[in-house]
């Protein structure tokens, strides 16, 4: 019986991988909107505020000449501008804005918090990749050539 979709109707080995990649794939779908509808991150609107210290914090993330520095005691995240005399600090839920005029608290989400903290990382192994590419490049001595200088120099 087990062979048998119905009664009359004998299932092939095709049709019954097709079968079960369909079931699974429901069952995958179902869980993905399950795992959707409750997650709390998704639900929230982005504030007005929320939207434009996001704007704020990409465009001075992606800027070159600022400063990107991080605290890995507090966990915090500083892009300091100093064309704009502007620091931005990420940490505790909240984005501040400094400026020697006005400072601002923008609370985040979580959500929008994680995409400027990845940002944020990702600029950073950008501009490391960038370091490290012009010095490896640079290279001009060999070991033994700096140990003869070395050895040289004391002389």
């Amino acid at each position: 019986m087990d062979n048998y979709l119905y009664d009359w109707e004998p299932i092939s080995r095709k049709n019954r991988t097709r079968l079960a990649h369909r079931f699974r794939r429901a069952m995958q779908k179902f869980g993905l909107r399950i795992h959707k509808a409750m997650n709390p991150l998704d639900r929230q609107q982005l504030s007005e505020a929320e939207r434009e210290a996001y704007s704020i914090f990409r465009k001075m993330a992606h800027d070159p000449e600022n400063e990107l520095l991080t605290s890995p005691l507090s966990g915090k995240y500083y892009l300091k501008s100093d064309a704009q005399s502007m620091l931005l600090v990420l940490g505790n839920g909240q984005l501040s804005i400094v400026n020697h005029v006005y400072g601002y608290n923008v609370p985040l989400s979580q959500k929008t918090e994680s995409k400027m903290k990845d940002i944020f990382v990702q600029e950073v192994e950008l501009r490391r990749a960038e370091m490290e590419r012009e010095y490896t490049d640079n290279i001009k001595h060999s070991l033994k050539s700096i140990i003869k200088r070395m050895n040289h120099d004391k002389s």
